[in-house]
């Protein structure tokens, strides 16, 4: 175990890694697969699909909140999605019926449902494997259980960071590694359910197709995307400006839709480092060993006298 893990901690080993992610090859593979598949305009529509699914789904949790208890995952995820597309917080004088929020939760797991559909289609077609009969009826089932799998792994994500230390706890140390501990647990859920999303979206497995390089991809420029958000955030909540509301929608809106953009991404780079196996261990422009091919000799009919 100790080996193990000196191992991925060499410097040898992280120096191929990033020579391989630093390839021009491997994005301009990446770059034509996103032309070929449309990725920018599947992307938006699952962003499309996800949105209308959100407002519905924060508009059950932030009433049900007043008249139902839910649990604490479940009231961060209302309260982050409330703040993510720049909902007023507002006490309702009536509060809907339970036909109402029934109506309006089915509607919005649909449309979730269905940017799901489209996000494993999305992935799976980079993999191009051809579907057996089980897995037709698995891919009927996967886009219902890959959305209540996000929506654990968002809640999960939104109990641990959601909240804001104030300015007392930050001062102290334990609290601040408190903090950063929350933080990384949150990171690595979301790198588990990602992992677990390659996993199970492939039809038919590839033998030797990897999870991690294509989650470490996605979770560093995913993390980079989030930064430029906050700081987006941060800079618009010091200007003036008359439209700040909308502005903040759009940027969470864009912060959204470049996340979905990442997932497809991820799963080209799995599939081309398989292309190119043990890219890891040499450079990426070194070419693979390709057997000869058989002989003629090799065909004939040898025949009994």
């Amino acid at each position: 175990m100790v080996k193990r893990f000196l191992h991925y901690l060499s410097p040898a080993l992280w120096s191929s890694t990033l020579s391989v992610y630093g390839s021009g090859k491997l994005w301009r593979e990446v770059g034509q697969q996103a032309a070929r598949s449309r990725w920018a305009e599947v992307s938006a529509a699952i962003a499309f699909l996800w949105l209308l699914g959100l407002l519905g789904l924060s508009f059950v949790m932030l009433h049900g909140e007043q008249g139902a208890m839910l649990p604490p995952g479940a009231l961060a995820l209302a309260h982050g999605i409330q703040t993510m597309l720049g909902i007023v917080d507002t006490s309702p004088t009536t509060a809907p019926g339970l036909w109402e929020l029934g109506l309006v939760g089915l509607g919005a797991w649909f449309c979730l449902v269905a940017g799901t559909q489209k996000l494993v289609q999305l992935v799976a077609a980079i993999t191009g494997t051809s579907p057996t009969p089980l897995a037709r009826w698995r891919d009927r089932l996967l886009p219902w259980g890959i959305t209540l799998l996000g929506l654990g792994v968002a809640g999960l994500v939104f109990s641990l960071v959601g909240s804001t230390p104030d300015a007392s706890a930050s001062a102290s140390r334990w609290n601040a590694l408190i903090w950063l501990g929350r933080w990384l647990l949150a990171v690595a859920i979301g790198a588990a359910g990602l992992a677990l999303v390659y996993r199970l979206t492939p039809q038919r497995w590839l033998p030797g197709l990897g999870l991690w390089p294509g989650v470490r991809v996605v979770l560093v420029l995913g993390l980079g995307i989030l930064g430029l958000r906050h700081w987006g955030l941060s800079w618009l909540t010091r200007q003036e400006i008359a439209y700040d509301l909308l502005l903040v929608l759009g940027l969470n809106l864009g912060t959204l839709y470049g996340l979905i953009l990442l997932v497809p991404v991820g799963a080209q780079i799995n599939l081309s480092i398989l292309r190119h196996r043990g890219a890891a261990h040499r450079p990426w422009s070194r070419p693979i060993p390709i057997r000869p091919p058989p002989s003629f000799d090799s065909f004939k009919i040898k025949r009994r006298d």
